[in-house]
């Protein structure tokens, strides 16, 4: 028997993981909620998410809940599901709804819990300097991250890494292990382990605002700008002022042997280093205002810095 499965979730990470279930010959796609369609680009137009136009390319059937509680209850009633799975769906979830399953609510997030709780959990870990991260298959409760976790897969976190490409390989991991594990747990394979609260953390999207995203030479250091350029990629974006003009920054490395004082900078053989607070900052990749991305060397033709 197919377990009827409801599936809670927006953008393309949600895609991803929708399709694995999808095509998985072990669950029943029974419905979608998602967000409702937002308006795009300079004409406005109302446009639906990516999981909302495969539900439609798939006749399945699609709902909008509007953070509506009564509209949960609608979709209880219309759908009456065995499990719901939800990934990056975008709204609070009420209790009732969580507990509404046979098989109850099951969610993807992508650290290793109880560490790094909430919205940007990918950029934050990027931005501590973490060196490992992973996916936690959770039980859904109230509380925000805090169920019992089915399992957890750990990752490798790249110095090269971006809040882009780390997701994508944790995306597409968690894709490829949530059917397995889905499976166990309605099979009642799995014990789910309580989360240990004293050791959780939390991050908020905040923290990773258009507000924060301006280097402050004066009191970041080069490592901390470093990271932050990755954390920030392909949103918001870091940047900083150069020669009075906003540039925006995509590549940075850390550079050790060249003494700068907060915010000086030195051009040399195509190189563009800036002090900061400890060791100076290079950067590689660069879109001053109303310019495309470009590298350095493009960046310095006929400046004059």
């Amino acid at each position: 028997m197919k377990i009827k499965t409801l599936f809670l979730g927006t953008g393309w990470q949600s895609l991803e993981t929708l399709k694995s279930l999808f095509n998985d010959s072990r669950f029943e796609i029974i419905g979608i909620i998602t967000q409702p369609d937002k308006p795009v680009g300079r004409k406005q137009e109302l446009t639906p998410s990516d999981v909302k136009k495969f539900g439609l390319e798939n006749n399945i059937p699609v709902f909008h809940t509007e953070k509506l509680k009564e509209k949960y209850q609608e979709a209880l009633d219309l759908f009456k599901p065995e499990l719901i799975v939800c990934i990056a769906f975008g709204e609070i979830v009420p209790e009732f709804f969580l507990e509404y399953p046979k098989y109850k609510s099951i969610n993807i997030h992508f650290s290793l819990l109880p560490k790094y709780r909430g919205a940007v959990p990918i950029q934050m870990a990027i931005l501590k300097g973490e060196k490992i991260t992973g996916i936690s298959i959770v039980q859904m409760v109230q509380k925000l991250d805090a169920g019992p976790i089915l399992k957890e897969y750990e990752e490798e976190i790249f110095d090269t890494d971006t809040n882009q490409t780390l997701r994508e390989r944790l995306v597409k991991k968690g894709s490829e292990v949530l059917p397995d594990v889905l499976e166990q747990w309605c099979k009642g394979e799995i014990k789910a382990k309580e989360q240990d609260e004293a050791q959780a953390t939390y991050c908020y999207e905040r923290e990773i605002a258009k507000e924060q995203a301006q280097i402050n030479f004066e009191t970041m250091d080069a490592q901390y700008i470093e990271r932050m350029v990755r954390a920030f990629i392909p949103w918001p974006v870091v940047w900083c002022m150069l020669n009075n003009i906003r540039v925006k920054i995509f590549e940075a490395k850390v550079v050790e042997d060249i003494v700068l004082k907060p915010g000086e900078i030195k051009v040399s053989e195509n190189r563009l280093i800036v002090g900061t607070k400890e060791k100076s900052i290079e950067f590689l990749k660069l879109q001053p205002e109303g310019k495309t991305v470009m590298d350095v060397k493009q960046y310095l033709a006929g400046k004059k810095i």
